[in-house]
């Protein structure tokens, strides 16, 4: 293994113990045999390869949902397979997980910081789908943008903030129901 490789896995290994606060680019250098002047030849700085995992973990979703998509399903419900697919994916994630109980007991701003850009290239990427169903006529118009936080935002917060027992395959096809027949007839 070469010595980037080292400091990548020894940083993603602590960062995911012990959060983002916790980790100092000493210990990653300590941890990972190298001088912190070498971790700092790879990375600009701690927020800068802390982006770096963030945007792995991004990367490995939109593979998985690329991957996942079939054309056998209308938008709608490949919109709300997704929306599912990426919630499950953000909460069965070690580090994304760390970061959120870190940011929960304390006021790591950089925390809120780092989730703030997963959540917003989560909702860039749903977007991106709903122009182009929009442009190929199987949606009606709308504010693109709007809409994909819209639906983000629904889908996470019935899914980590919502009281009762859910089944998450009942909250994909109720959201389902409603994005295709609406709530008034």
């Amino acid at each position: 293994m070469d010595k980037r490789e080292a400091v990548i896995d020894t940083a993603r290994r602590l960062f995911t113990k012990y959060g983002y606060k916790k980790v100092s680019m000493d210990e990653i250098a300590k941890e990972s045999g190298v001088t912190k002047k070498t971790i700092y030849s790879y990375f600009k700085d701690k927020d800068s390869m802390f982006s770096y995992f963030i945007q792995e973990e991004l990367e490995e979703m939109k593979k998985k949902l690329d991957d996942e998509n079939d054309g056998n399903k209308s938008f709608i419900e490949l919109v709300a397979r997704n929306l599912y697919s990426m919630l499950m994916f953000r909460n069965n994630s070690s580090l994304i997980s760390t970061i959120s109980n870190e940011i929960r007991n304390s006021q790591n701003k950089k925390g809120h910081g780092f989730l703030k850009i997963y959540d917003d290239e989560i909702i860039n990427y749903l977007e991106e789908k709903i122009k182009n169903e929009i442009e190929l006529g199987n949606i009606k118009k709308c504010d693109a943008h709007l809409t994909a936080f819209i639906l983000y935002k629904v889908f996470l917060s019935v899914l980590f903030e919502y009281d009762l027992d859910i089944d998450e395959e009942e909250v994909t096809r109720e959201v389902t129901t409603i994005l295709k027949e609406g709530l008034l007839n």
